[in-house]
């Protein structure tokens, strides 16, 4: 008897994993990224100030803000595949939901120059869990300079170049 109850407690073990395995298959979809938004800071010049928000449908928002050749609100319609890039191209760098990290804190910044600009990638979620990425372009590791290259490349790649580039 206590074998068949034993036999029991654990097919009903099995049952419970096998449907919390299926739940977590199921939430990456329900809480894919749906928004990515980037801020480019100032530096001690006069480098571009300026935000971009990025919708999964490719719609994009620029607000320029300072030393940029356009200044205030321009949208452009874009497609899902820039979208889907970006998201692509950011991905190494992603932080874990609900954190932020800031990689001038990090080992990844290695040696560190001045008055560089600065980036804020946070990454939008369906259910408005955020991850945020705090990353100065002074920082001059290997990685950290690849990271540089990719966010220098965004306007280009959203074909917004002409809106930065005084």
């Amino acid at each position: 008897m206590r074998w068949k109850i034993r036999c029991f407690v654990a097919a009903l073990g099995v049952l419970a994993v096998s449907g919390c395995a299926r739940q977590e298959l199921a939430a990456p979809h329900e809480s894919a990224i749906t928004a990515i938004r980037y801020q480019v800071g100032p530096c001690h010049g006069t480098c571009p100030v300026y935000r971009v928000d990025l919708q999964q449908n490719g719609a994009t928002r620029f607000i320029g803000e300072r030393y940029t050749a356009v200044e205030g609100e321009r949208m452009t319609t874009g497609d899902p595949e820039r979208f889907a890039l970006v998201k692509q191209r950011l991905s190494a760098w992603q932080p874990t939901m609900g954190t932020t990290l800031k990689t001038a804190e990090t080992p990844r910044c290695g040696p560190r120059a001045t008055d560089f600009s600065h980036y804020t990638v946070t990454w939008i979620r369906r259910d408005g869990e955020t991850a945020v990425l705090e990353h100065d372009s002074g920082c001059r590791s290997d990685d950290a300079r690849q990271l540089t290259a990719v966010l220098q490349s965004l306007p280009e790649t959203l074909q917004i170049a002409n809106w930065v580039q005084p």
